[in-house]
């Protein structure tokens, strides 16, 4: 089935039509990229200026100089026509060796048409190979690892897989982030044990009062609740974690979601 799609790249002046990306770049090469991931529902983009923000201290964190002009650039691409779909936003670290600075990065968006249709809730389960996150918060394009977990948890039944480090501490799902009421408190991974900076994070703690925490997957199991966010999936109720079948999502949750889905972006 044809799924429609597009790609942009700056060109130093604009963002043009492109229909390939040079393999002499070290986002090719090695990995060496940084994203981020945007919901479109008719063509727009939701929290777009949350996103750049994010880019910015992304690149900043990874000595990446963005391209002038570019990020200023990037609304010049909106509307899409009237689809919804996922853009991804990437700065690479351009072409040079595996150790020369990022002064010369390159920027492109990627649009795929996807139907904004998810299921009530998730089911998850405990990925059992530690996990390894680099530059811990950030969106990188080394994501080969967990694409294969979330890979193993689909061709298992499940939604997602929930990632731990070698120490048993909880870094998040593949990808998604994670959310769990224990003791009447709501608590997220931090980043500083690899969980993502997400813009669904950041709303649903200010709006929880969520605090930061490191957890196994003990706790996880006995938590009240669980939820994901993303900024494709919004938020969503957990509501099976492995064989352990969770109670109904609580009204909490169930009204933080269609208060996600409300706010203007």
């Amino acid at each position: 089935m044809h799924v429609f799609s597009v790609y942009w790249l700056w060109n130093g002046l604009q963002f043009e039509p492109a229909t390939g990306f040079p393999f002499s770049d070290r986002g090719a090469r090695y990995g060496m990229s940084i994203f981020e991931t945007l919901r479109l529902r008719r063509g727009l983009p939701e929290c777009l200026g949350a996103h750049l923000e994010r880019l910015c201290q992304a690149a900043q964190t990874c000595g990446f100089h963005l391209p002038e002009g570019a990020l200023e650039a990037v609304t010049t691409l909106f509307p899409i026509g009237a689809r919804d779909g996922m853009a991804r936003l990437y700065v690479t670290a351009g072409d040079g060796g595996p150790s020369d600075p990022a002064a010369r990065c390159r920027m492109a968006l990627f649009f795929e048409e996807r139907a904004c249709v998810v299921p009530a809730s998730y089911s998850v389960i405990l990925e059992t190979e530690p996990h390894l996150p680099l530059f811990g918060g950030l969106k990188t394009a080394n994501y080969w690892r967990n694409a294969e977990s979330l890979r193993r948890a689909r061709n298992g039944g499940a939604h997602e897989a929930l990632l731990f480090d070698p120490a048993g501490i909880l870094i998040g799902a593949c990808m998604a982030n994670v959310f769990l009421k224990t003791a009447g408190q709501w608590v997220t991974p931090s980043p500083a044990c690899g969980a993502r900076t997400g813009v669904v994070r950041a709303w649903a703690m200010a709006t929880l009062g969520a605090k930061e925490a490191r957890f196994k997957a003990e706790e996880l199991q006995q938590a009240d609740s669980v939820f994901l966010t993303s900024s494709w999936l919004g938020v969503m109720p957990v509501d099976r974690i492995g064989a352990q079948k969770l109670p109904p999502p609580p009204e909490e949750v169930l009204n933080l979601r269609a208060e996600w889905d409300e706010t203007p972006k």
